[in-house]
């Protein structure tokens, strides 16, 4: 996301002097012009095509001249009515209005950043939408979950998702071979008939031109294996420029099938020059009892993002990202040679809301930049994971293994 200064939001003690700058500081020498972060005007000839934290194929597409938005559910694993587990919302869409942000530091930010009014769940948490050149990435809508579940299995807590994270490209990499590498693999899935479980992905992924691959995890029951944990990548038959795998594996057990059931959905966002692969799990139920189908349950769904492997230099990565965590909360991501914090960019003062890390570049798996959390309880024992490319990030911290954290950062400056 080309996005320039959030730099109030860098450290509580940088904020004064960001916003003498952001303002002027008071000086009286010539400003230079305003350049702005994002385009000066969208439409619905603009697809923003990309992954949901629940495991969604999206395309957003946004009109900033009539204040609209639209989401598509090209694929989910989110019933369409609450209290079943299918049909899902796949095929359907969603839209409302946008009001233009108002509290971010200054209006360069907040002219490139929307709330999609109707889209989340909870009055209190808007759904936002910040928008760069090439990319987008916030919230869409959410959903109340609940499923009684099949002769005891497969029960779903009743929960409601406000909204869930989400990033899309405007362009898109189609062609596999130019995709095709090694590359790190950082994320999260959840199962809603195992009370949520929280999963963390942490792997390496080969990616082949003739649609080949493997996968080798680090964590969850496949963890020390190396094998292709799906069918062959080829390019999805919904027409949405992704690439679909079947029988996708997922990090743990499915919850009611012998198998995996679930697909992957691999959308490969092309922006500054570089390709970021987002790979998400949509899983799949039936409750249905039918002669020769049984019921089955492989819900685990989630959203992780591949780097290549090569050398993160210091300072490389150096600036300030937007993005949105698997707790459904906002977060600025301001990275400085080997430190990094994550705050709130709504209440950048909120000292309890903020993360500060120190980062590792020794990179003993190449592009893998290793992270502690500072005056955490675990010491100097790396917890965390960070992966770059075309100036997005993934970052994975398991400081608790059970409930692992996840956020995907788009770079502002």
């Amino acid at each position: 996301m080309k996005w320039r200064t959030l730099g109030a939001v860098v450290s509580i003690a940088g904020a004064a002097p960001f916003l003498m700058s952001a303002c002027g500081g008071g000086s009286d020498a010539p400003q230079a012009p305003v350049v702005r972060l994002c385009p000066a005007s969208l439409d619905y000839t603009i697809n923003f095509t990309g992954g949901g934290g629940d495991g969604e194929l999206v395309k957003l597409q946004l009109d900033t001249t009539k204040l609209t938005w639209q989401v598509t559910y090209i694929e989910s694993p989110i019933p369409a009515t609450t209290g079943t587990v299918s049909p899902t919302r796949a095929g359907t869409t969603q839209s409302g209005t946008l009001t233009m942000e108002t509290g971010l530091p200054t209006q360069k930010l907040n002219q490139c950043a929307y709330q999609l009014n109707g889209a989340t769940l909870d009055p209190t948490r808007p759904a936002r939408i910040f928008v760069g050149e090439g990319v987008a990435g916030g919230t869409i809508p959410g959903k109340e979950l609940q499923f009684g579940g099949i002769l005891g299995q497969g029960v779903v807590p009743d929960r409601t998702f406000p909204y869930y994270p989400f990033i899309g490209f405007s362009t898109l990499e189609t062609n596999l071979a130019n995709v095709a590498g090694s590359y790190n693999q950082l994320g999260y899935h959840e199962v809603p008939s195992q009370s949520y479980a929280r999963l963390a992905v942490d792997s390496k992924i080969t990616i082949n031109a003739d649609g080949t691959w493997q996968e080798c995890d680090n964590t969850g029951v496949n963890a020390g294996k190396c094998q292709q944990a799906g069918s062959n990548f080829t390019p999805s038959p919904d027409g949405s420029g992704a690439f679909v795998t079947n029988n996708f594996l997922g990090q743990g057990k499915p919850t009611l099938a012998t198998g995996p059931l679930g697909k992957g959905y691999m959308i490969v966002g092309k922006l500054r020059g570089a390709n970021v692969p987002i790979l998400v799990r949509t899983g799949t139920a039936n409750a249905t009892i039918t002669t020769g189908i049984p019921p089955f349950a492989d819900d685990e769904s989630g959203i992780s993002m591949l780097s290549p492997q090569t050398n993160v230099a210091v300072g490389s990565v150096n600036g300030e990202y937007v993005g949105v965590d698997n707790q459904f909360n906002y977060r600025t991501t301001a990275l400085t040679g080997t430190q990094a914090t994550l705050i709130d960019p709504f209440q950048p003062s909120q000292v309890a809301l903020s993360r500060a890390l120190n980062l590792d570049y020794t990179q003993t798996i190449q592009g893998l930049v290793t992270s502690t959390v500072v005056n955490a309880s675990t010491g100097a024992t790396p917890t965390g994971k960070f992966i770059f490319s075309g100036g997005v990030f993934g970052y994975l911290d398991q400081s608790d293994p059970t409930t692992p954290y996840f956020t995907i950062g788009s770079f502002v400056e």
